[in-house]
């Protein structure tokens, strides 16, 4: 039996991360840091890959370090519906009627790492498991990560980071730690140097995509674009070598007897079982084999064993990882990815229907990632179901909003703008007069920050994002702005890179503006007629203050440093009409009569 590659400590493979607070605070995770410095209570919440169980890992030998807390460390998917504090006095061994008492007689720091892990089922009870949990404690020292999803607003009383994307360099040194010898690496780095691809610096933002680059390159030298193509070269990295430490015509048998497509094949069909079943990551062994011999006797054409396959997914094709009892996904993005192959190649007829299904939940923000994917793999299918119920809201929204703004003095286009900007969101504002306003106020800085609620309770649709952003100006002030993001803005995004002639051209410079144009627009908004310390909802009423002809433009801008993102009428109407013309997207018409 070949030898396995030495596991990597982490210090071996960690680059410190940056985290960012709502006020601006800054704290870098090295080995010397202390997440708690200003505050108990910690939530970082970012995307996928962004390295957020990385840095829990990392406080986590912080803590030990200092030898002055007991840190436990709980993957929130390992929970059960059994009140939480006895759930961790369990593991301490110990059998105690009264686990509040016991636990507030230690030194324990809580680092919860993976909310967004947790099945949907379950996510419920355990949230407010952990609510009560740390009301009961009353102050302890407990750190929270999770991928930014709604559910998020019942850590009100946290105070909230955001990890910084990896600079250039830190990700070029990242690819430096995964191989020392330089071999690999100096020829990846070469390439990223010299391609022009924009594309690329998402990838080398994000942590976890800068080591599937290194592990899909060592496998095959071709720099991949997409992220779908990402995990296709990683599938076929670890299909046909392994954890590359062989050479590259090695191929390890396979326990299943299946060949790549075949495999690739039941993985698509277990990852969307997991995506249906409320994003279930983590499994007991025997579960997962039963799991997969429903799969597996499902599925024509392909003959094995769910033992096999199941003893394939820890050893010879690792895309799970084994803890203790348990198997996982090595990542909840893998999932994510065959679940999109899934939908995209296998659906079929039912794509679409699929596709409407996700959108239409009140758990769309957990599927953030699947539509990107899909956007990737078969546009056309999104692009006939979700994209065109999309244009026809963005339709109708326009035709019955800011109607009522007939004040001569404001440019129509502005009123266009104005309109595109609001789509997909709400946003409301507050100039603050540092000279009133106390910073000690800790509601200030959560999501139960009382302007935050007014502007989201302004919401028909009760399931969206709230992003809150904090514009400081040296000597006047600062801008507080709330938006409310809904499953519409979601997909806007996506079609700023599928689809980007349908947005309004950037006309006005000031909407390209360097740092100190950013700043003549905020001190130009501090000194306009708009009250200070007042919550300003963005709304078409024509009486409002800021909807007057002096502040209406200023407004616009406002919003755009808001990162809204502005759609072309003529053009979504225009895309519209092919879309209801064409839903095959040219495809029958490639067809012809054969069909």
């Amino acid at each position: 039996m070949p030898s396995r590659t030495p596991r990597k400590k982490l210090e071996d493979l960690y680059i410190p991360l940056k985290i960012i607070g709502d006020n601006d605070n800054e704290i870098v995770i090295n080995n010397e840091a202390d997440i708690f410095k200003n505050s108990n209570k910690v939530l970082v919440s970012d995307t996928a890959g962004m390295g957020k169980s990385t840095l829990s890992k990392r406080v986590f030998l912080n803590i030990m370090q200092k030898e002055e807390h007991i840190p436990v460390f709980i993957e929130l998917r390992q929970l059960v519906k059994k009140p939480l504090a006895s759930q961790i006095t369990s593991r301490f061994g110990v059998d105690t009627n009264q686990p509040i008492e016991f636990l507030k007689q230690l030194p324990l720091v809580y680092l919860f790492d993976g909310l967004d892990e947790v099945d949907i089922e379950n996510k419920d009870y355990i949230i407010k498991e952990i609510r009560k949990f740390i009301d009961d404690l009353g102050e302890p020292k407990i750190l929270i990560t999770s991928r930014s999803e709604s559910y998020l607003s019942e850590f009100y009383d946290f105070t909230r980071f955001t990890i910084t994307p990896l600079e250039e360099k830190e990700a070029f040194s990242l690819l430096a730690k995964y191989n020392p010898k330089g071999d690999v690496s100096k020829k990846l780095i070469s390439g990223i140097q010299r391609s022009r691809d924009r594309g690329l610096k998402e990838f080398l933002s994000t942590p976890l995509y800068v080591s599937l680059l290194f592990c899909a390159y060592r496998h095959k030298t071709v720099i991949p674009q997409k992220k779908h193509l990402f995990y296709s070269q990683v599938y076929e990295a670890l299909f046909e070598s392994h954890d590359l430490s062989k050479e590259i015509s090695f191929v390890r048998p396979k326990h299943s007897k299946l060949d790549s497509s075949e495999f690739h094949l039941l993985l698509r069909r277990l990852g969307f079982w997991c995506l249906k079943n409320g994003g279930k990551i983590e499994f007991q062994k025997d579960q997962l084999e039963i799991i997969v011999q429903e799969i597996i006797s499902t599925t024509s054409g392909v003959n094995t064993s769910a033992v096999n396959f199941v003893k394939d997914l820890t050893t010879t094709v690792p895309l799970f990882v084994k803890e203790g009892s348990n198997l996982r996904w090595s990542h909840k993005s893998l999932m994510e990815y065959f679940s999109s192959m899934f939908i995209c190649n296998d659906a079929k007829e039912k794509q679409q229907s699929l596709l409407l299904y996700f959108y239409n939940s009140n758990e769309w923000s957990s599927y953030k990632n699947i539509f990107e994917l899909c956007a990737d793999i078969d546009f056309s299918s999104l692009r006939s179901s979700v994209v065109k119920k999309v244009l026809e809201e963005y339709i109708n929204y326009h035709n019955s909003n800011y109607k009522n703004i007939t004040n001569k003095r404001i440019k129509l286009e502005d009123i266009e703008k104005r309109v595109s900007l609001l789509f997909g969101k709400k946003y409301g504002f507050k100039i603050i007069d540092v000279e009133v306003f106390d910073f000690t106020d800790e509601i200030f800085w959560n999501e139960n920050n009382p302007d935050a609620l007014a502007v989201k309770n302004n919401c028909k649709d009760k399931s969206t994002e709230v992003s809150q952003m904090i514009t400081f100006l040296q000597d006047e002030g600062f801008v507080y702005g709330v938006s409310i993001l809904s499953r519409e803005d979601m997909i806007v995004r996506i079609l700023k890179y599928k689809l980007p002639e349908l947005f309004l051209d950037k006309k006005d410079k000031k909407e390209e503006r360097d740092k100190k144009e950013e700043r003549d627009f905020y001190v130009e908004l501090y000194s306009s007629s708009i009250k200070k310390n007042k919550l300003y909802i963005v709304s078409d009423s024509p009486t409002e203050l800021i909807n007057n002809s002096k502040n209406f433009q200023l407004i616009n801008q406002l919003l755009l440093s808001s990162r809204s993102l502005p759609l072309d009428y003529q053009k979504v109407k225009y895309e519209l009409d092919i879309i209801i013309e064409d839903s095959s997207n040219g495809i029958d018409q490639l067809i012809g009569e054969l069909g």
